[in-house]
């Protein structure tokens, strides 16, 4: 595989064999990690494969490879959502200190600022990348492949209105908007069962779609409601 097209591609043939329950294809590493209700060979994966063209299995190179998740797995796919949130929470611990108090609309703005930048950087990385996963659930990518490109641009805008405390009112509204059209998009994925992967930290880190994406999107949405009836926020 040499680009998300590719993962695309394999996911969507993967998605479509009726003995294969779930499949989650990554670029970095190019493999694929199916769950299956039958045992596959590599010469009946290659066949099922065969109409994409240049696609074959190989187990030993764990090109493509039959798994099962397991609980550690887990845990390290979600590590950097883990470690981004405790420096968050470290972030305004020290604002509060410095304040002289915790304020509940200063804490929020800063977690809000501080995950619009991080998360922009980390789509950055990779935007032609970001852009085709970011395109395989969120509506308005799909209508307009152009948002996706723009959408990195969009949370850094976002988060450094959140930090300057800039007209709180309206980037409030255009947070509620934003969030509110991506959580519906994640909905869709998840409730269709679709196996896709999670742009939300761009493609450097391999984070399936899950309720934890829904939890993220919710919790950026709520925020920027609640932080519209706070008084300074």
């Amino acid at each position: 595989m040499s680009c998300e097209s590719c993962v695309k591609k394999l996911t969507a043939r993967l998605q479509e064999h009726p003995d294969i329950s779930e499949a989650v294809v990554t670029l970095k590493p190019p493999q694929a990690r199916i769950m299956t209700r039958a045992a596959f060979s590599d010469e009946t994966m290659n066949e099922w494969l065969k109409p994409l063209g240049k696609y074959r299995a190989q187990k030993q190179d764990t090109k493509l490879r039959e798994t099962t998740s397991s609980s550690g797995e887990k845990k390290q796919t979600y590590l950097p959502l883990v470690i981004l949130l405790a420096y968050l929470l470290l972030v305004i611990a020290a604002a509060s200190v410095m304040h002289g108090g915790f304020e509940l609309g200063m804490a929020m703005r800063l977690f809000m600022g501080g995950f619009f930048v991080a998360f922009s950087f980390f789509k950055m990385l990779d935007l032609r990348g970001f852009s085709d996963a970011y395109r395989g659930y969120d509506l308005v990518a799909k209508a307009v492949p152009a948002y996706g490109l723009a959408y990195p641009f969009i949370e850094l805008a976002l988060g450094l209105a959140y930090l300057a405390n800039w007209q709180p009112f309206w980037v409030n509204i255009t947070t509620a908007v934003v969030m509110g059209v991506s959580l519906l998009g994640v909905l869709k994925a998840v409730f269709s069962k679709q196996t896709i992967r999670c742009a939300c930290l761009g493609t450097v880190f391999n984070l399936p779609m899950s309720t934890v994406t829904i939890v993220e999107d919710a919790l950026m949405l709520g925020m920027a409601l609640v932080a519209l009836v706070l008084p300074h926020a």
